[in-house]
């Protein structure tokens, strides 16, 4: 039996989003990392950190609890014309997989998208394009 936490559960997401982005060979790296125009490694690159966590308690051993999760998907070296498209791309992809997949590979209870904004510009670099998908994701907390 795996423990999990929320390291455990931050790691899951981010190898399964690695998984649904990119099914062969790696293309857009998925990073948990602050999400930074000059860090990117691509020209298209996911980040994601941790947000925040609830608690309720279960029993002795394990507490019922909602991880919040924020992804920021990033665009760059494009076109402008084509970065809306290039990263609305990418955020469907995740968006609708993530649908499918709602407990992470068996991982978690559930894993939802709650909200996306969209960023015209980032770091006001009107050449990078992104959008900032919160994420909440609900596991039984082992603590013990």
């Amino acid at each position: 039996m795996s423990v999990k936490n929320e390291l455990t559960v931050l790691e899951q997401l981010r190898d399964v989003v690695d998984e649904i982005l990119n099914p062969g060979s790696q293309t857009v790296p998925v990073l948990v990392d602050f999400p930074s125009v000059d860090k990117m490694p691509a020209s298209q690159v996911v980040f994601m950190l941790p947000d925040y966590a609830e608690y309720e308690s279960l029993a002795t051993v394990n507490d019922r609890a909602e991880f919040r999760v924020t992804m920021w998907i990033l665009c760059k070296r494009a076109p402008k014309a084509d970065l809306a498209t290039a990263v609305y791309g990418l955020y469907n992809t995740v968006y609708e997989e993530l649908r499918q997949n709602t407990d992470l590979n068996g991982f978690v209870d559930f894993c939802e998208v709650r909200s996306a904004d969209f960023y015209p510009s980032v770091e006001m670099n009107e050449n990078v394009q992104g959008i900032e998908v919160s994420l909440a994701v609900q596991y039984t907390k082992d603590w013990l």
